[in-house]
């Protein structure tokens, strides 16, 4: 189920295609499956069609959905592959947003790279998306 935060300063339609990307990248969305039709979503949400409307479309423009007229819209194929993607880039933004950290505390490469491993060790036990 999608959830719009209302206190959140991300925009609704935002929300909303995160939350399909999510659910697309956790397998609860499979490849082909129909999603709910624009004006079903927004009665479900609370929100203005227009704003469903949006995510859709920017889904679509980013090939993790695609529409079939008088259809509705459907998860593409090859979304899993596009959401991998998705999350190297979500992790690169990360890891260049603690090593900028790390460098106003002026570590050095070394340092960091220690501080990483060790993190990284303590969690061996758990799964790493």
């Amino acid at each position: 189920m999608i959830k719009i935060d209302t206190t959140s300063f991300i925009p609704f339609y935002e929300q909303v295609k995160q939350q399909i990307k999510g659910r697309i990248s956790l397998g609860t969305l499979r490849p082909g499956e129909p999603l709910p039709s624009i004006r079903e979503l927004a009665t479900l949400l609370l929100i203005n069609p227009n704003t469903v409307a949006r995510a859709y479309r920017e889904l679509e423009r980013e090939r993790f959905i695609y529409t079939r007229k008088g259809k509705g819209c459907f998860v593409t194929d090859d979304s899993s592959v596009l959401i991998r993607k998705e999350r190297t880039v979500i992790l690169n933004q990360v890891f260049d947003a603690a090593i900028e950290e790390a460098k106003k505390l002026n570590l050095n490469a070394s340092e960091i790279k220690k501080i990483f491993e060790r993190r990284l060790g303590m969690r061996t036990s758990r799964p790493i998306l």
